[in-house]
């Protein structure tokens, strides 16, 4: 399994505009549609920095390629990249060893 991490970092201002864009869109859930994602999510950080992480899990490596590849994901670029500016980005992946099962209550 892999777990893909995209880090936005936008001027704070910029967060609730990007976070709309991603509920508007339905981003997540297209990624989950559109291939073999097992799961997605977006968060921001809670130190009030404008910080945003979207992750996702992957069966392989050639799932998130699926999703590199796809047509529909460049789909919301230009307005991600007219919110995001000049904010500096990074994407990195991340073989996941093992996890723990989530605690059903």
């Amino acid at each position: 399994m892999i777990r893909s991490v995209l880090t936005l970092r936008p001027a704070p201002a910029n967060v609730d505009a990007i976070l709309s864009l991603y509920r508007r869109e339905s981003i997540l859930q297209e990624s989950l549609d559109l291939t073999r994602a097992v799961a997605s999510e977006i968060a921001t950080a809670v130190d009030g920095s404008g910080e945003i992480i979207v992750t996702a899990v992957w069966p392989d490596e050639a799932a998130y390629q699926e999703w590199l590849d796809h047509p529909n994901r460049g789909r919301t670029g230009p307005e991600l990249a007219a919110l995001l500016g000049t904010a500096v980005t990074a994407g990195r992946l991340y073989a996941i060893d093992h996890a723990a099962p989530e605690n059903v209550r």
